[in-house]
């Protein structure tokens, strides 16, 4: 019976400070600013030739985002984008979705195009929503993917602005 006792008092207090820990989080990132992030990635998924000079791929890039600045706001967060990427003649189009997910478990949600000459494709993307703390996210950012060779890797360098409500 003691130990039932021990188990729920040590449940509760592991709940009191995660809670802690989530409202910290939220409290330090301000409702709106600019940010810079870096997003190392790897892909998985689909490659299907059309020729030799023409590739369509799908499926998702996913790795850790960082702020560069170390600020709360995409810092540390798991991000898995899905895609539709088409190189025709060194020329690429690509286009897709991403979900940052920080260390609580809340998530932001963005839209992003790039068009560009490989290894690289600049583009633009914009926040969508969220939940948790993101909840009602806008904002418009700036990226260029960056590919490493065919080793299905590579980078993004994210820069823009954000809003909360």
């Amino acid at each position: 019976m003691r130990s039932r006792m021990q188990v729920r008092i040590g449940v509760g207090v592991l709940l009191t400070l995660l809670g802690a820990v989530s409202v910290a989080s939220a409290a330090g990132m301000a409702k709106s600013g600019k940010y810079t992030s870096q997003f190392g990635w790897i892909f998985k998924g689909d490659v299907q030739d059309l020729g030799p000079d023409r590739s369509v791929s799908t499926g998702v890039v996913s790795g850790v985002m960082f702020n560069t600045a170390g600020k709360p706001f995409l810092n540390k967060t798991l991000t898995a984008c899905a895609l539709i990427l088409d190189v025709n003649k060194g020329q690429v189009d690509a286009k897709g979705t991403c979900t940052m997910t920080d260390v609580d478990g809340d998530k932001a949600f963005i839209e992003w195009k790039c068009k560009g000459t490989m290894p690289a494709c600049p583009g633009d993307e914009n926040f969508i929503g969220g939940t948790g703390k993101y909840t009602g996210l806008t904002g418009a950012s700036t990226f260029q993917g960056n590919f490493i060779g065919k080793t299905g890797a590579g980078w993004s360098d994210w820069k823009g602005e954000y809003k909360l409500p």
